[in-house]
């Protein structure tokens, strides 16, 4: 198997970002679609301990998922919070109608006290995972239970972007960071999982950026629960 490639410069992260912009975007709203239904109840069964470190609640899907390393990537810690992110991939796993991305997250910094933490918006990164299928020409963001990512058809901007905002507020994403809520602690592993819509056609990989403003991985691989890549 082909190792992951991991993307790391700022004009190969632009390049990846304008690709997705002008894709085909698969999302969700909160119409009470079946398949948001049944990732909620998901959602809602493992979202009590999100905010736990190390190998703590692992969310949906496989049991074992924080014991997996699919790619990994460590940065300089954007911002001004000083210190350095890991990003692990663990799993992009596919049943049900809908898939589930799987990683850690972890912020180290030395010179830092032992208690600090820091938040995505102290870093200016967002929590709206998004997985992208380059040969089908579609973009995946998580369910939402209110709003949605795309404009309801007649909207105004202002009422899209409306939406948009109660979607980014509501996703099936844990940990869930709605106005820097959510705090990473120093020298801490934060198990992390998103629930998309299940990519049409099946493709054996798709590129994985799990945070919004940290680097994509690409040609990540995509395992199907209930069947085979076509």
């Amino acid at each position: 198997m082909t190792p992951l490639r991991r993307t790391t410069t700022p004009l190969r992260r632009a390049a990846a970002l304008a690709l997705a912009a002008g894709l085909l975007l698969a999302g969700c709203t909160g119409s009470g679609d079946d398949a948001a239904d049944d990732a909620t109840t998901a959602g809602q069964a493992a979202g009590d301990d999100a905010g736990t470190t190390g190998s703590g609640t692992t969310g949906p899907g496989t049991a074992n998922a924080a014991d997996q390393v699919m790619a990994e990537q460590t940065s300089a810690a954007p911002g001004d919070v000083g210190g350095e992110l890991t990003l692990t991939l663990r799993a992009v796993e596919v049943g049900g109608g809908n898939m589930t991305v799987r990683w850690a997250l972890r912020w180290d910094n030395d010179d830092a006290a032992a208690d600090a933490t820091v938040r995505y918006i102290d870093m200016g990164l967002g929590g709206a995972t998004l997985v992208t299928d380059r040969s089908g020409l579609k973009a995946y963001r998580p369910y939402c239970t209110d709003g949605s990512w795309q404009a309801p058809e007649g909207a105004t901007a202002t009422e899209a972007g409306i939406a948009a905002i109660r979607c980014g507020g509501s996703m099936l994403v844990s940990p869930l960071d709605t106005g820097g809520s959510f705090y990473f602690p120093n020298h801490g592993a934060i198990e992390s999982w998103a629930i998309l819509p299940a990519p049409e056609g099946n493709p054996a990989t798709v590129d994985v950026a799990p945070v919004e403003g940290l680097p994509l991985f690409t040609d990540a691989t995509v395992t199907y629960l209930d069947g085979g890549a076509e």
